[in-house]
């Protein structure tokens, strides 16, 4: 049986992602870089090196996260964080951005495949899969939240575009990163449920990789968790010049923001719920919806609609999440838990960075076409992966 302190986990883990996630400064992240004398190109670049990071490293720290614990990987993914945030507030040079990237990519891959795995193995046996999806959903519930708060407590910070307004943002969010990083200190190991892999990290990355090539519904799954990705980052890239153009008013461009992050918060929260009531065709449902959305966004260029919309989609983009993670989860073993979910994460990270460039190419044409090319992207993927038809088949945690 789990001990209390295991089954806090998902809830200090909400927390964890709620303070990680306060980030002041986002919204005004890319004109603090051209102060520093970034091009836009650089700033743009920042981010291709944090995926390509995230790319390298995920296997590495994955079974690294296998070996020493996930808390212990939670807990560097978080230091990492903080010590990136500190170097941001006194960065100068691109050079120095691009260490901060680098830091970043690490600590992303550190955390990727651990925080799941830890919550997963913290829950009890019985119902653990409903019970997975609400810890996730209360997990991608606090993330939102924060993106709700951030960006209206951040325009309170940044009243003024000058240096130093900007600065006092970043130092307040780098003391959020740190309070999440001594949130994480208080983690408890699932012993019990997690038994570290004791071969060398070659093989624990071999047994990892058997387990997905040897699980037909586990590929299943990563296949629909890939070629479905809703694309998020893409969303709030276009997003912003595509409110400008179609003459949407700038203050309603960070409300935006806000009010879909708080529908986001609800619906990843009820999530499970969604399925409870509408079955199989539930998951099919929170799968497609991002398609859709994007569909109606390239469709509407009326700042009144414009506004609703984007919030309905924003508020599509991790419906799934929580489903799709306890689907996951119930397919692999708890010793490899951690590898196995790293190898996904590596594989989609990967489809997202390409295609992210490709569809970025075709933003630079037409934003509308390139919300087309993603909407039909997602609800194709979603039908021809028969998404009605998954099912949790939990193969246990031994």
């Amino acid at each position: 049986m789990k001990s209390l302190t295991c089954l806090d986990n998902p809830k200090k883990l909400a927390l964890v992602t709620f303070f990680s996630s306060l980030y002041f400064y986002n919204h005004i992240s890319t004109l603090y870089l051209q102060t520093r004398g970034l091009n836009l190109l650089q700033v743009s670049s920042i981010w291709s090196v944090i995926v390509g990071t995230i790319f390298l490293a995920e296997v590495p720290t994955g079974v690294l996260a296998d070996k020493i614990g996930r808390k212990w990987s939670i807990v560097m993914a978080l230091l990492l964080q903080t010590l990136g945030e500190v170097l941001f507030l006194f960065a100068r040079s691109y050079a120095a951005f691009i260490l901060i990237a680098v830091l970043a990519g690490v600590g992303f891959a550190f955390l990727s495949g651990a925080n799941e795995a830890l919550v997963y193995d913290s829950l009890p046996e019985k119902d653990r899969e409903t019970e997975m999806k609400k810890a996730m959903g209360l997990i991608g519930g606090a993330y939102q939240l924060a993106f709700f708060i951030a960006p209206i407590i951040g325009s309170l910070i940044v009243s003024q575009l000058v240096l130093s307004r900007f600065l006092i943002a970043i130092l307040l969010t780098a003391c959020s990163v740190a309070i999440a990083f001594a949130i994480s200190l208080t983690l408890k190991e699932p012993q019990t449920a997690h038994r570290r892999s004791t071969g060398n990290p070659f093989a624990i990355f071999r047994e990892g990789f058997s387990e997905i090539r040897n699980n037909a519904h586990l590929k299943r799954l990563i296949a629909v968790a890939v070629l479905t990705s809703p694309f998020f980052k893409l969303l709030l890239d276009f997003y912003q010049p595509y409110f400008a153009n179609a003459a949407v008013p700038a203050p309603w461009i960070g409300i935006a923001w806000s009010l879909g992050a708080a529908l986001a918060l609800v619906v990843q929260k009820y999530a499970y719920l969604i399925e409870r009531k509408l079955g199989k065709l539930g998951f099919l449902l929170v799968t497609v919806w991002p398609g859709i959305m994007y569909l109606l966004l390239a469709a509407v260029s009326l700042p009144t609609l414009l506004v609703p919309i984007f919030v309905l989609t924003y508020a599509s983009m991790d419906a799934r999440s929580p489903l799709l993670s306890a689907y996951k989860n119930a397919q692999i073993r708890s010793t490899h838990r951690a590898t196995v979910l790293s190898l996904i994460n590596m594989v989609s990270s990967l489809y997202v960075a390409l295609m992210g460039l490709v569809f970025g190419r075709i933003a630079d044409y037409s934003i509308p076409i390139a919300y087309v090319c993603i909407g039909l992207s997602i609800v194709v993927f979603a039908v021809v992966l028969r998404t009605d038809r998954i099912v949790v088949r939990n193969i246990g945690s031994s």
